[in-house]
């Protein structure tokens, strides 16, 4: 999926002891990777890591190897990524969680996307982790009798994971969230991972692992706090009650209002990612970066971020556009990267 990477077919060529042998075979087994690849790197030019022309089309090339993920491409720049399995109410399985990864990656460097929608081919968006996973979990740790290296193991699980409920966050789109349904557990350490949520009254969210006996460890305990304050993050955290769409929109998580279905909700989310994808790329990226930084760090070094920045990327062809567009009183016409 990742360039770069070649998917093995047949007998695994391993020159390494028998134990390596095993333990390769045991990590398939215990689902903490889909496959073994082999690694043929193939060097880049400096003209296809920074030419956005080169990354043209790439995301709807990879999404035709995805199988927990349908992605629709507009012809306007909205980008829709669909969590698709519905037998599970989305439960984020291992292919899930490297596909996220791996779209928005791309997603970020191709220019014929301008903004993302975030939701699902079904009636739910997601119901969190696949059980699945903690049982390749439980079965990874007992594979190993060294306890410093099995919680080595454990710390690198949390790792990946949170890059996948990161994921939205680290494109440098914007990507907008569309909850109808469950968004329990890791559903709501994606969400939260979002620019702009919005859900239906028919939305039912928990942050659910109090319940497990883990603490939240995606994301949520971090970005929660900053949407609907401290203490009612506390509040639903240390509970893990489970709250409805109209109580998230009145907590903050979500935008207003709560959607009577699907249909509404999608409709507008639709407009308003087709009105951010109409913008200057260029400073809607700006904005992400800038709104990001801005939450993690004092008012001060904020506005010393963003001078810094507006020096560096403030004079453009888009500003010249804009200012043409609004002499002119047309719609402004902004280059695709």
């Amino acid at each position: 999926m990742h360039r770069g990477y070649q998917a093995t077919k047949g007998p695994l060529a391993i020159a390494a002891s028998g134990r390596s042998l095993c333990l390769a075979r045991t990590r398939i087994e215990a689902g903490l990777c889909r496959r073994l690849t082999a690694r043929a790197f193939q060097p880049r030019t400096l003209h296809e890591i920074t030419e956005p022309t080169a990354h043209e089309g790439s995301l709807l090339s990879a999404a035709q190897s995805y199988s927990t993920l349908k992605v629709e491409l507009a012809v306007d720049g909205v980008c829709s990524v669909l969590l698709d399995r519905p037998s599970k109410q989305n439960a984020a399985n291992m292919p899930m969680w490297e596909e996220l990864i791996d779209c928005f990656n791309i997603a970020s460097e191709d220019p014929a996307v301008r903004a993302c929608i975030l939701g699902s081919t079904s009636a739910h968006f997601c119901s969190g982790m696949d059980l699945s996973v903690f049982a390749a979990m439980k079965r990874a740790a007992r594979e190993e009798t060294c306890p410093g290296r099995v919680r080595e193991r454990v710390l690198k699980s949390i790792a990946f994971f949170q890059r996948g409920a990161s994921a939205p966050e680290h494109c440098a789109k914007p990507v907008l969230a569309a909850v109808d349904g469950n968004a329990i557990g890791a559903g709501v350490d994606i969400l939260t991972a979002c620019d702009l949520r919005y859900c239906t009254q028919a939305s039912r969210l928990s942050v659910k692992e109090v319940d497990l006996g883990i603490v939240a460890d995606l994301g949520t305990m971090q970005r929660l706090p900053h949407l609907v304050g401290d203490q009612r993050a506390r509040e639903l955290t240390y509970t893990g009650r489970t709250f409805s769409g109209d109580e998230a929109v009145r907590y903050g998580l979500c935008l207003e209002p709560a959607f009577d279905d699907a249909q509404a909700m999608m409709a507008h989310v639709r407009a308003t990612a087709s009105a951010i994808a109409a913008k200057s790329p260029i400073t809607v990226r700006g904005c992400k970066r800038v709104a990001l930084y801005t939450r993690d760090h004092p008012t001060d070094d904020a506005l010393n971020h963003v001078a810094i920045a507006n020096s560096a990327f403030l004079h453009s062809e888009d500003l010249d556009e804009a200012m043409a567009a609004m002499g002119e009183r047309r719609a402004p016409n902004f280059r695709s990267a």
